[in-house]
């Protein structure tokens, strides 16, 4: 039997990390234009608190209710973006913003603080997912070095990490989710992916960050073949957001 709703074969996920410009000025617009919802995963930091951030966390926030009406998620990645266990922090980030020297506990608040500024921004958002900050789901160091992913379970229907593999409905950890890296990928290699995913039945999630933007870029002739590609799947593939999904998986998996 069929696991997905109607006569789907699979499901994609597309998710976007940081809020980046060229999310809001090239991906959003070609996402409505085809009736496409994707996960938007947000800092809400402010000026007073990053220094990469030139407005208060509200004004950041507000950029993206135009996203949030058109059924988007709006998801969580933390306040404060800590990362990553694997960097010199005294030249590749920002002092004190590191994952190995966090505990759980200060991870938690920073967590909880940056999904109560999205409430109060997004209140109709009934569901929420995180995503993991550079795909780290770990916190601490060497004997202390612990998993966040039970803290994270607790507060979010889903949670984005990275992975080799699409989801499998019946069998995944909604907590810590496979994601395909999309930077500097070719989009007959993205459409080969999805394909793949209708053909086993599962959930493929890709990660995106700047369309032709950054340190992490897209092409967006090639992030355009993708969507096209599921605009011409469409009565095959359900593409939703993270949080959609992962609700749809948690309420009718056991059955």
């Amino acid at each position: 039997m069929n696991f997905w709703p109607e006569d789907y074969q699979g499901a994609i996920s597309l998710s976007f990390d940081d809020g980046l410009a060229s999310q809001l000025e090239f991906a959003l617009p070609a996402l409505n234009d085809r009736s496409l919802q994707a996960t938007f995963y947000l800092n809400p930091s402010g000026k007073d608190e990053n220094p990469d951030r030139r407005c208060h966390w509200r004004e950041f926030l507000a950029a993206w209710l135009s996203a949030h009406r058109m059924g988007h998620e709006l998801g969580n990645h933390t306040l404060m973006h800590p990362c990553s266990l694997n960097i010199n922090i005294d030249t590749e980030w920002r002092a004190g913003i590191n994952l190995r020297d966090w505990t759980l506990e200060r991870l938690e608040a920073d967590v909880l603080e940056a999904q109560r500024r999205l409430m109060e921004v997004f209140p109709a958002q009934t569901h929420t997912s995180f995503g993991y900050t550079c795909y780290e789901s770990e916190v601490g160091h060497g004997s202390g070095r612990v998993s966040s992913t039970p803290m994270i379970a607790r507060h979010f229907v889903a949670a984005r990490a990275r992975g080799e593999m699409a989801n499998d409905p019946l069998f995944c950890d909604l907590h810590h989710l496979s994601s395909w890296p999309g930077e500097r990928q070719a989009g007959a290699f993205l459409i080969g992916l999805l394909e793949l995913t209708l053909a086993r039945g599962r959930w493929g999630i890709f990660t995106f960050h700047g369309i032709q933007e950054g340190h992490l870029p897209v092409g967006s002739t090639d992030f355009i073949e993708l969507l096209d590609h599921l605009v011409r799947r469409r009565g095959q593939v359900w593409t939703a957001p993270v949080a959609t999904i992962g609700h749809y998986i948690q309420q009718n998996r056991s059955a």
